[in-house]
């Protein structure tokens, strides 16, 4: 590991939970434990679900009384010297970080969705204009997770160039179970069940294909909101019996080497940790037309369904795709040697330790 200084980290979050972003912070805490003093500030957080409170101080500040900005800014005029890594915390803990005094500080950019409805976007564009303003005579370091995240950033949110630096994955964990797919009989989705992730589609989709192919069958791995509906739909379904929710799983490698084509149709996503993860186990995927999807697998482009707007186009694409399985199979190979490379949490956490030295 480089040299690093004795600045204490503050890593800032929404929430304590087993997210692609605290799973991120969680790599950080294992890697520094020892070298740095870190804490973790919880902005919302009334629970603790994933840090180990032995390695880092814990702050779930949805627990003390008071406004949750104020609470914020204090801790941050407390703390002002050591060196913040914010992770999506949004344009206000920004400039609550910045009023505050804090040098620098990371601002960690996860996802490509800035507003929804046109008050947030009247609301929130003010308040980057004045963190615009301020960036004139203060620093911060932005950084993407991914070359597409960045140029929505650039083009939605302020005119800069974020350092990209891709999530840190234990590729070697997923690799250990890779085999070469030759037949299909188990189709699968794995992430959360939520709005716009689309799981109704792989329904959907598996359906299409599962009276000419008696032995099929689906596996469907997460949890989240859609739980209830997505059970519903399966019991609706007339193939129910080779329909399979296995809720949140554990031991993730295990379920992408026991499956044979991974369907995920998201609407919009910052970045697929679950593609680079399947393909290293040598799980064939198919996917909506996300542009962040083609970083992964780049010009492989007959992973790609299309928009989960289009079903039509979608069904066309999917069963072509799985009437020339064999060949979607031979793929994720030849991607092995790119994806270690890009992917690795060494590379990625070499990354984060430059930028703290340099802070």
């Amino acid at each position: 590991m480089n040299r690093i200084s004795n600045k204490p980290i503050h890593y800032v979050l929404w929430d304590l939970g087993p997210g692609g972003m605290e799973l991120n912070v969680l790599q950080y805490i294992d890697h520094f434990r020892g070298a740095r003093t870190m804490e973790v500030y919880g902005i919302r957080a009334k629970s603790n679900q994933l840090f180990d409170e032995s390695a880092t101080k814990v702050i779930c500040a949805g627990n003390v009384k008071g406004n949750t900005y104020l609470k914020y800014f204090r801790y941050c005029l407390k703390n002002n010297r050591d060196l913040f890594h914010l992770n999506n915390g949004g344009p206000v803990i920004l400039l609550l970080t910045l009023l505050a005094g804090v040098r620098n500080p990371i601002y960690h950019i996860h996802g490509t969705i800035y507003w929804k409805r046109p008050i947030q976007k009247l609301y929130l564009k003010t308040v980057w204009l004045i963190v615009r303003l301020l960036l004139l005579v203060r620093k911060v370091t932005f950084v993407a997770n991914s070359q597409y995240s960045a140029s929505i950033f650039r083009e939605n949110v302020l005119p800069l160039n974020p350092t990209v630096i891709y999530n840190g994955i234990d590729t070697e964990k997923f690799y250990a179970h890779f085999h070469p797919r030759k037949k299909l009989e188990k189709m699968a989705y794995v992430g959360r069940l939520h709005p716009g992730k689309n799981v109704e589609l792989v329904i959907r989709l598996f359906e299409e294909i599962a009276a000419e192919r008696p032995g099929l069958q689906l596996h469907i791995a997460g949890s989240g909101p859609l739980a209830t509906a997505i059970d519903i739909q399966r019991e609706q379904s007339l193939y129910k019996e080779r329909i399979f929710c296995h809720g949140h799983i554990t031991d993730i490698e295990r379920f992408y080497a026991d499956v044979d084509l991974f369907i995920f149709l998201s609407a919009f996503e910052s970045f697929g940790n679950v593609l680079v993860e399947a393909l290293l186990t040598g799980l064939p995927i198919l996917t909506s037309d996300v542009p962040v999807f083609r970083e992964i697998y780049g010009d492989q482009n007959l992973f790609e369904l299309g928009s989960p707007e289009a079903y039509e186009t979608i069904k066309t694409r999917f069963i072509q795709a799985v009437n020339t399985y064999p060949v979607l199979a031979t793929k994720p190979a030849s991607m092995i040697e790119d994806l270690m490379r890009r992917f690795s949490q060494k590379s990625h956490l070499e990354h984060i330790n430059a930028l703290y030295v340099q802070l």
